[in-house]
């Protein structure tokens, strides 16, 4: 049995930077609030060495204008906390050179095409010559065509970050616990009434119940949900690289690569961290192995991006978090139809972090005035059904007329 002796007004199940940030701007807005994480704080995706990148340089048009209001909230919040969040805003560079199959003309199109809608859609991107972007980073391999470039862009210490937030949502009142994890989601007469955890202990739910574990989030609501508010997702071991940097080469920004599945971030310590390439195979008890193949092909990569890598040695690679991926790269986000204070949201696609604060704001907006925010609207999971219904309605019509 529970050992509280009231409910919370909204339980929060996931204990990475969604959880954490969400339980942070409920309880300073006086909400009272209790989070349920399976292991520790960051045990997740939310965690592990390194660096995430906080970008919307070459993101999903539909994530752009989330993204815009993540990126200032991440400066606002290092400021804010004392030890800050482990935010830096380097600015992005998005570099593009004219791949195989491809024309120089149509390269260029769509390097202005993709700033314009940067641009407009709240995140200011300018395109750079050849010349412009090796003046930014001289390292660059020459052949370059040029670069977007991302003013606004950054990276976060997300270990740190998801910390934070948990540590300031408890000093305003939150219950944080660790080693809860959340096994079946009681209901009744149509609400959330509590959560039962492995231990079976029950936790009482009050107003709303919200659902942000991401790997673990699909298993825990498919018992609730009809099948059309879950959405296609599959999980993956994301496979970080980091190695040294004997030259004393600088990296200025975030980098990443049009045509080549890379992101590359100078660490405040001078390591150099390659991601974003090929993953990794992990096995049914969730142990992650390395393979040379994927390992050959990030660091081929950013060789050909950055040639001076070369004289690099391998330091340490890691991939022991498991990421939920959608199939169109893009989060999902919803409401329960038959366990109406249910919301949840999974399925971050690898690049959550760095939007996080923006989704966390948008829905504590909806916890506090139980009015869904028209952003969120992109991210339903009816995105993967409401075609087929206006194919079918389209029939009907023709059938009446």
């Amino acid at each position: 049995m529970s050992d509280h002796n009231s409910a919370s007004e909204v339980v929060i199940v996931g204990g990475g930077i969604y959880g954490t940030s969400l339980a942070y701007q409920l309880a300073k807005s006086g909400r009272s609030v209790t989070l349920l994480e399976a292991a520790e704080i960051a045990g997740g995706a939310s965690g592990g060495p390194g660096e995430r990148g906080v970008r919307a340089n070459g993101r999903d048009l539909r994530e752009l204008p989330v993204c815009a209001v993540a990126q200032q909230l991440w400066v606002d919040y290092q400021a804010k906390f004392e030890g800050g969040v482990g935010y830096r805003r380097v600015g992005g560079l998005k570099i593009y050179d004219v791949s195989y199959g491809h024309r120089e003309h149509e390269v260029r199109g769509r390097m202005e095409a993709t700033a314009a809608a940067q641009s407009s859609l709240g995140s200011p991107s300018e395109v750079l010559s050849r010349d412009e972007t090796l003046a930014r980073e001289p390292e660059l391999a020459p052949g370059i065509l040029g670069a977007i470039w991302c003013p606004h862009d950054g990276v976060g210490d997300h270990t740190l970050a998801t910390r934070q937030f948990a540590k300031e949502a408890a000093k305003a009142g939150a219950v944080i616990r660790t080693g809860a994890k959340v096994a079946e989601i009681v209901q009744a007469r149509g609400i959330a009434t509590a959560v039962k955890l492995a231990s079976g202990e029950i936790i009482p739910v009050g107003s709303r119940l919200v659902v942000v574990a991401n790997a673990g989030a699909e298993a825990l609501l498919k018992p609730v949900l009809k099948p059309h508010e879950l959405g296609p997702v599959w999980n993956l071991m994301p496979q970080m690289h980091f190695v040294s940097n004997p030259l004393n080469k600088t990296i200025n920004h975030l980098l990443s690569h049009a045509h080549r599945r890379l992101a590359v971030k100078q660490l405040p310590d001078g390591v150099i961290m390659l991601s974003g390439g090929a993953h990794v195979g992990y096995t049914p008890e969730g142990l992650w192995k390395g393979s040379l193949s994927s390992m050959t092909q990030n660091v081929t990569d950013a060789l050909l991006t950055l040639p001076f890598i070369d004289n690099s040695s391998f330091l340490s690679a890691d991939a022991s978090r498991v990421e939920t991926v959608a199939v169109d790269q893009v989060p999902l986000i919803g409401q329960a139809e038959a366990v109406s204070n249910l919301i949840y949201g999974y399925g971050w696609s690898g690049h959550g972090f760095a939007i996080s604060l923006g989704f966390t704001k948008l829905l504590a907006d909806w916890i506090k005035t139980d009015e869904k925010p028209e952003a969120l609207e992109p991210f339903s999971p009816l995105r993967f059904h409401k075609p087929a219904e206006l194919l079918k309605a389209a029939a009907l019509g023709r059938a009446a007329a």
